[in-house]
Order: C-alpha cells, then sequence, then structure tokens
C-alpha cells in the first residue's frame, strides 16, 4: 500500500511541477499575447490555436489506454508484444498526424471569411503554419505511453517543461527583439519549435527507458490496436466536440474581440483542470492492476476504496482552487484594461471546476472496467446537448452564454457517469451476495440475509 501510495504521489507531483513549469510558461505566453496585441490579436491566437487542438485528441484516439491495457497482466509474450505495439502504435500516429495535417488545411477551405469574425486571411495562414503540431503532438503522446508504462512521468515532465522554456524565449524574442512585425504568425511559429523540441527530449527518453525502440506498422497489430480503442477513441472525440465547440461557435458568430476575451479567461481555466488529468495518468496503471485480482469481491472492494481516496483528494483539490481562481480572477484586468471584460467569465469557468475534476475520475475508471461504450453513449449525448444550446445561446448571449453551458454540460456528464458506476457497483455486489448466499446462509450478515429453505 505504502509502495503504491508513493507511485500515486510520485507521478503525480513531478508532473504537478512540470505543469507549474510548463503550463506557467504557456500562461505567461498567453498574458506576453494579450499585452501587446491585445482581445483582438488574443482572439486571432485563440482561433488558430483552438482548430488544431481539435485535432490532437484525434491523432491520440485514446490508443495508449489500450497498449497499456495489453502491456498489464501476467501474459509472458507481453514485453516482446509490448514492443511490437509500440513500434506499430507510433507507426499509426505518424501516419495518422500526417493525414491530419492534410485535413485541417482542406477544411479551412469550407469556413467563412470576414473581416472581423470567422477565419481570417491571418487566421488561416496561422492555422496551415501550426499544423505541423498535429504530427508532432501524436509523436509526444506516443512517448507518453512508455512513461506511464514505466510510471516515469517525471521524463515528461522535463521534455514539457524544455520545450516550454524555448517557447517563451522566441515568443519574448519575437514580440520584443522584433518590434511585433510579424505578430501572431511570429508567435505560432514559436509554437511549433518550442512543441518540436518537447518532441526530440521525450523520444531521447524514450530510448533511455527501451532501447530498442522503433516505428513499424503491423497491420494485424494497428488493426487490434484500433479496434480496441474505437470505444474510447469515440468518446474522447465526442468530449472534444463538446468542449470545444464553443469556441468556434463564438468564431463565426461573435467578434475576434470577445473570442479574445473569452479565450483569455479559459486558458487560466485551463491551468487547474489538467490537475485531475495528472492524478489519473498516475492512478488509471493502479485500476487495471485491481482488475486482474481473480477474486470478484476483493476486486470490487480495491477498486471502490482506491476509487473512494482519490474522490476525496480531488473534491479537496477543486474546492481550494475553485476559491483560489474566484478570488484571483480581477487580475485580469492587469494584463489590459479591456480584460476587464474575462473576470465574470473565468469566475463562472471556476464554478465547473469540482465536476471537471470528478468526472475525469469517473471516465478513467469506467475505461479500466471496460465501459468505453457507456462513455460513448454519454459523451455522445452531451455532445448533441451541447451543440444545440451552443448554437442556440451563443450568437445571443455571447461568451457569458458560453461560459455557462461548459459549466452545466460537465456537471451533467459527472451525474449521468457517477450514477452509472454507483450502480454497475451495486450490480455486482447484489449478484455477488445472491450467489454466495445458498451456500453460506448461515455466515451472511444481518443486511443480507439468506433466502429460506424452499423460497428460493
Amino acid at each position: 500500500m505504502s509502495s503504491m501510495r508513493w507511485n500515486v504521489a510520485w507521478n503525480t507531483g513531478s508532473q504537478l511541477v512540470g505543469k507549474v513549469v510548463g503550463s506557467g510558461a504557456m500562461f505567461f505566453v498567453s498574458i506576453l499575447i494579450a499585452r501587446e496585441f491585445g482581445a483582438q490579436g488574443y482572439g486571432d491566437f485563440t482561433k488558430i490555436t483552438t482548430f488544431i487542438a481539435f485535432f490532437y485528441l484525434l491523432v491520440d484516439f485514446g490508443l495508449n489506454a489500450v497498449y497499456l491495457r495489453r502491456q498489464t497482466g501476467n501474459n509472458k509474450q507481453k514485453t516482446v508484444n509490448g514492443k511490437a505495439d509500440w513500434a506499430t502504435l507510433l507507426g499509426m500516429r505518424v501516419a495518422g498526424g500526417i493525414v491530419l495535417m492534410f485535413v485541417a488545411i482542406a477544411i479551412l477551405s469550407f469556413l467563412p471569411q470576414r473581416d472581423t469574425q470567422g477565419f481570417t486571411g491571418l487566421v488561416r495562414l496561422g492555422i496551415i503554419l501550426f499544423s505541423p503540431t498535429i504530427l508532432i503532438q501524436g509523436l509526444i503522446v506516443s512517448a507518453n505511453a512508455i512513461f506511464q508504462k514505466h510510471l516515469r512521468y517525471d521524463l515528461a515532465s522535463l521534455a514539457i517543461a524544455a520545450g516550454n522554456i524555448v517557447t517563451v524565449a522566441l515568443v519574448a524574442f519575437t514580440i520584443y527583439g522584433l518590434s511585433s512585425r510579424i505578430g501572431i504568425l511570429g508567435v505560432t511559429t514559436s509554437l511549433l519549435v518550442g512543441l518540436s523540441v518537447t518532441g526530440m527530449v521525450s523520444f531521447i527518453f524514450v530510448r533511455h527507458l527501451e532501447r530498442h525502440a522503433q516505428i513499424s506498422f503491423d497491420r494485424k497489430t494497428a488493426k487490434i490496436l484500433f479496434m480496441a480503442s474505437l470505444p474510447l477513441g469515440i468518446t474522447l472525440l465526442f468530449n472534444q466536440v463538446y468542449f470545444r465547440i464553443d469556441s468556434f461557435v463564438l468564431a463565426l458568430t461573435r467578434s475576434t474581440a470577445e473570442v479574445g476575451l473569452y479565450g483569455l479567461a479559459y486558458k487560466v481555466f485551463e491551468l487547474p483542470i489538467v490537475l485531475p488529468t495528472f492524478f489519473m495518468n498516475a492512478v488509471y496503471p493502479l485500476l487495471l492492476v485491481k482488475q486482474m485480482t481473480q477474486d470478484v469481491g476483493r476486486r470490487t472492494y480495491e477498486t471502490k476504496k482506491l476509487l473512494k481516496k482519490s474522490c476525496i483528494i480531488l473534491c479537496l483539490m477543486s474546492v481550494v482552487l475553485c476559491l483560489t481562481f474566484w478570488l484571483a480572477a480581477p487580475l485580469l484586468a492587469v494584463i489590459r484594461p479591456e480584460f476587464t471584460e474575462s473576470i465574470p467569465l473565468l469566475r463562472v469557468l471556476t464554478l465547473g471546476l469540482p465536476f471537471f475534476f470528478l468526472s475525469s475520475l469517473m471516465m478513467w475508471a469506467l475505461i479500466a472496467l471496460g465501459k468505453q461504450i457507456v462513455l460513448a453513449v454519454i459523451y455522445g449525448s452531451l455532445m448533441i446537448v451541447t451543440v444545440l444550446l451552443d448554437i442556440l445561446v451563443i450568437p445571443t448571449f455571447g461568451a457569458i452564454g458560453a461560459a455557462w453551458i461548459t459549466v452545466g454540460s460537465e456537471g451533467l456528464v459527472l451525474l449521468l457517469s457517477a450514477g452509472y458506476l454507483w450502480s454497475l457497483f451495486r450490480t455486482i455486489d447484489t449478484d455477488r451476495h445472491n450467489v454466495q448466499a445458498p451456500n453460506n446462509k448461515h455466515q451472511t450478515p444481518n443486511k443480507f440475509k439468506a433466502p429460506k429453505e424452499g423460497k428460493q
């Protein structure tokens, strides 16, 4: 138990330190952009990065979770298969990343172009310049599978920190050294270079952990990985759509300045919501190990115990951060007076922190239990509801409407996923007691009375 706690604490702490350096650096970059270019310029930056970020989840597609599941257990061939699996995983990400780059650029031709709304010529050029990060993100996510397998997220954090340090230096040079002559396009290029550094450092560490790591593409293995990840991949796609659709609708129906106001508030909001992801990256392998226990009662008990402890930790973290960011929201006006309008947006988003923290726990618990199809149904339903609400509400109420929809949608995700998980455990416990009762009726606790003779 102490070893488990140490692994969770070490990997969560390692990611937290990396996040303080990495996301702190990216937040600093956002402040530089907001101060230099204002809400209008930050709106263009938000459109570029939000559009490309949608494809990051597609190149991910939940393949890491399937890869890790195949590495868990007592299979004698898992070490050999693990090398083949990862080589094919990397090959799938490279091929998928290249295809998605061209898909992203092709979609631009169907998007509206205006002077103050939609995707302007500047934004389109920025998206084209930033599109290679889709491939780079695929490489980084593939390296993360190795880090998670070995529980060495400290190496992932070091790689992220190295890339973000380069990004900050280049963005600062672009804004102040070049007198902003190349503007948002220069910033976008700086981010591309910084992410490339993260990718290179990640693969140096991968070769340190697994010296024979290589790239290949075995069709049989690729088919197995893809089909196994399909429910989770669809779930993540649904999640990404309902998570990002608000910014997309804002970009099409409201001014670029309002997109910038909402984008800055959301950037601040994204700082704390990565914490449950880091936490679950360390807990998820432990959940998989729990599922290898042969005894159903013991397996259910240990799983519920781990989830309960994780729930308490995430609840406390979210409440503390909710209060902190609510009180700190007025600091946005320090960047530029025009960002005063971002304060109520950040405060509304902050109210959803407990929902985001706990829904992450519910999602990965259901994945560990093999309930990806249920997750796909939940997130698919919420995607449809959220898209409809965004289309109806945002054109009239703008960014504040988008913020409230974001909070409400995540609350509903938590309600549905937690409700299903609770009913699942209750069904397992009921079935187990029903099976044990005929053979152990004299040892059954009072609250689970065995049926009388002849009444079964």
